[in-house]
């Protein structure tokens, strides 16, 4: 049985349109009104007075996506709906991908989508954003040690009920930045549990009117989460026999990075401020410790890939 979410801000153009043509592929739709200015309201309050299956939440005011969106978790956690599939109700997302998911729900625990293929994006993305995707990704693939996950700022989610009642979004993933944090936290949720993750290709569609978010406060945003969620990933690769040599490679992969970064202090130190000490030394002090944590980081990655190949997969 599935549930369907759609968060809807001053969507008054396009949410009635979604709803009554998913009406049929879902047991209950639960749509939270981000606090809209527009028709938004109006429109889906006469949908919910028309369908029974329709349940509505409303925020008082504008409190972000990632908060509207664990809202709607918290009520279906209150059902007994097997799987809730996430939208947006900007019309960006493709029926036809919507449909895929419940196809391959039954195998997966997770499901994230993936746009950045051949034909992925229907109209005109902004550059900032393929970098920002580009930049996200890499830190993922370093947090989770999985090389094959990608675009994870993707907004399309499939979730089993399992999942739903372990989410928890922080404060600071409340506005966006969330399908990131998601990501993230589900993947390391499955080195201690039994969780199998799909990553699905998916079509999205860009509006003139697409909303825009601060490129510079997610770019900090995401590297603050990274280096702690890298940091709590060593003590849960220690509670799993697997992975526990992993977690040593980690730790030892830190030792040698704050070695080559005290090294690259000293050098600067030297070279531009006067201070005392020998340049070439500090230099192949450098040299030869960002070696070894790049080696050790290398080999905790392939620990970790090995591990999640039967945890993860490219379902198309």
């Amino acid at each position: 049985m599935y549930c369907l979410c759609i968060l809807a801000y001053n969507e008054e153009d396009s949410v009635k349109m979604i709803v009554e043509k998913y009406l049929n592929h879902f047991e209950l739709i639960i749509i939270v009104n981000d606090g809209s200015q527009d028709q938004t309201s109006e429109i889906l309050n006469k949908l919910q007075y028309e369908h029974k299956k329709i349940k509505i939440i409303t925020n008082s005011k504008n409190k972000g996506a990632g908060y509207s969106l664990q809202k709607a978790l918290d009520y279906f956690n209150e059902t007994d709906l097997n799987y809730l599939i996430k939208i947006d109700g900007d019309n960006q997302f493709e029926e036809s991908d919507v449909i895929e998911l419940i196809k391959f729900s039954k195998n997966f625990d997770f499901i994230k989508c993936d746009r950045f293929w051949e034909k992925g994006i229907k109209g005109t993305i902004p550059q900032t954003r393929y970098f920002g995707n580009a930049f996200a990704s890499l830190l993922l693939k370093i947090s989770t040690g999985n090389w094959r996950i990608n675009d994870p700022l993707n907004g399309l989610f499939l979730f089993s009920s399992k999942i739903t009642k372990k989410i928890n979004i922080p404060n600071n993933f409340k506005r966006y930045g969330y399908p990131f944090y998601l990501t993230n936290y589900i993947s390391h949720l499955s080195f201690s549990e039994d969780i199998k993750i799909g990553q699905m290709k998916n079509t999205i569609e860009y509006f003139s009117n697409k909303k825009t978010i601060n490129i510079f406060v997610m770019f900090f945003k995401l590297i603050s989460y990274t280096l702690r969620s890298f940091i709590r990933k060593i003590s849960i690769k220690f509670k799993n026999s697997k992975l526990q040599l992993s977690g040593f490679y980690d730790i030892f992969f830190l030792i040698n990075l704050c070695i080559s970064l005290f090294s690259t202090y000293k050098v600067i130190s030297v070279r531009y401020f006067d201070q005392p000490g020998q340049q070439g030394t500090w230099t192949l002090v450098f040299l030869f410790f960002i070696f070894l944590s790049g080696l050790f980081f290398n080999v905790s990655q392939k620990h970790q890939t090995n591990f999640l190949s039967s945890k993860f997969e490219n379902i198309n």
